[in-house]
């Protein structure tokens, strides 16, 4: 969990002290664009010298950058030769974590096949949209470095950085999720012949007044508890000759053998064609559509079992389950989990009566909407009692904004009870 810490104060000559209010956690201040802008127009709010003490200052490459695995939200270089990419995540809109890891992996394992050409292309780009900034690369880290540049030394200081993987991945959000470190280490295998350094960034925000002209002030915080993937080298030097010759082989040893897993969860994949060969593949589509949009929307995370796929929302703590507001069967039918009472009950931030007070009111509206909703949620071991999906087309869009009332609601009494 991370340290607690006190709010910061305000202090103005002749005025009295003013404690700031933090920026409520669900807030529409702002979105991820915005929070990415932010950072491309000011890398000194990234705290990179705290993780790495020779890395200078940062030029920010650009915003939205394509590779062959995805988007990379900000790329920077720094004035010693050190990439540093960056991925942007909002507190409300809670990316699955082994997702949001695997895709940043994804991103480092790409960028260690660049070189300082490709990173040249990107800025001349990005400076396009920028006006009265000069196109070289090279002259603008000359200009901002404090020590005098060899640009042949410096290209190659980054192309051999590129290829080694020897760069800084950082995930920035204005809240990070905490329970991170088996994810990290899990993740980290299949590169662990890269040098990288990954890490959590919170950027914390505070208003300095009921206006919105008054502004906001941001506190930047490396997530004290997840520290950057260690990993040890070894060396080995070759007479001449031998290089050709020698074969190397990774070997993984196998660790303590887990027990068998009790069912065989579904993929996304299987899922979906599981969908498809029992209702058809219009339906099929229209579920697919429906779920895509109740996580992007609401920010829920999918979890695929043995027969359907639960739509859950993330505990903001990181440390209980995730608490299942909708389930998807793979014959085509939904259901409103009944464990939902008991999930929330679990959370940090809730109590069991609330978990239950929350889930009776969801349910109740549900039924309202359509009466095959079970009051008192409806349990998995009970698929008779599953709804077609096909029949409550018509009413989707009223059950879409139940869910997100619910969604919020469950937020503001968590937002609550970290201010108490």
């Amino acid at each position: 969990m991370p340290k607690p810490s006190a709010p910061p104060a305000l202090l103005r000559p002749n005025q009295p002290i003013r404690i700031l209010q933090p920026l409520p956690k669900n807030h529409s201040k702002f979105n991820e664009s915005f929070l990415q802008d932010l950072l491309a127009k000011n890398p000194e709010l990234l705290p990179v010298s705290s993780i790495r003490r020779d890395i200078g200052s940062l030029i920010c490459v650009g915003r939205e950058i394509p590779l062959s695995s995805g988007i990379v939200d900000n790329l920077y270089l720094s004035t010693e030769g050190y990439p540093v990419l960056v991925e942007t995540k909002l507190w409300r809109n809670p990316q699955a974590r082994r997702e949001v890891l695997s895709q940043t992996l994804d991103y480092i394992k790409d960028l260690a096949t660049k070189d300082f050409e490709w990173f040249q292309e990107q800025w001349s780009i990005w400076n396009k949209s920028s006006e009265g900034e000069p196109a070289d690369l090279i002259q603008v880290i000359t200009e901002q470095s404090d020590t005098e540049l060899n640009e042949h030394e410096f290209v190659d200081r980054v192309n051999r950085a590129l290829s080694r993987g020897d760069l800084l991945a950082m995930i920035v959000g204005d809240g990070i999720e905490t329970r991170l470190q088996e994810l990290v280490d899990h993740l980290c295998k299949e590169s662990a012949h890269l040098r990288y350094i990954l890490t959590l960034c919170e950027l914390s925000f505070f208003e300095t007044g009921p206006d919105e002209t008054d502004g906001l002030l941001v506190v930047p915080r490396i997530v004290s508890n997840i520290e950057p993937v260690e990993r040890a080298y070894v060396r080995v030097d070759l007479a001449p000759g031998l290089e050709e010759k020698l074969t190397v082989t990774p070997v993984r040893v196998a660790g303590p053998t887990d027990p068998a897993p009790s069912r065989t969860n579904l993929s996304s994949v299987e899922f979906f064609r599981s969908v498809e060969a029992e209702v058809g593949l219009d339906v099929r589509k229209q579920i697919e559509t429906t779920i895509n949009d109740l996580v992007q929307t609401f920010g829920l995370e999918t979890d695929f079992k043995s027969a359907s796929v639960m739509l859950k929302l993330p505990d903001p703590s990181g440390e209980a389950p995730g608490a299942s507001l909708i389930a998807f069967e793979k014959n085509g039918r939904v259901y409103n989990a009944a464990h939902l009472a008991g999930r929330l009950g679990k959370w940090e931030s809730l109590t069991p009566e609330l978990g239950s007070a929350l889930s009776a009111e969801y349910w109740k509206q549900l039924h309202e909407i359509e009466p095959l909703f079970s009051k008192s949620g409806m349990s998995h071991m009970a698929p008779k009692s599953f709804i077609p999906f096909a029949k409550l087309q018509t009413k989707w869009p009223a059950i879409r904004d139940c869910i997100g009332r619910t969604v919020a609601k469950i937020l503001e009494h968590v937002e609550r009870s970290e201010h108490r």
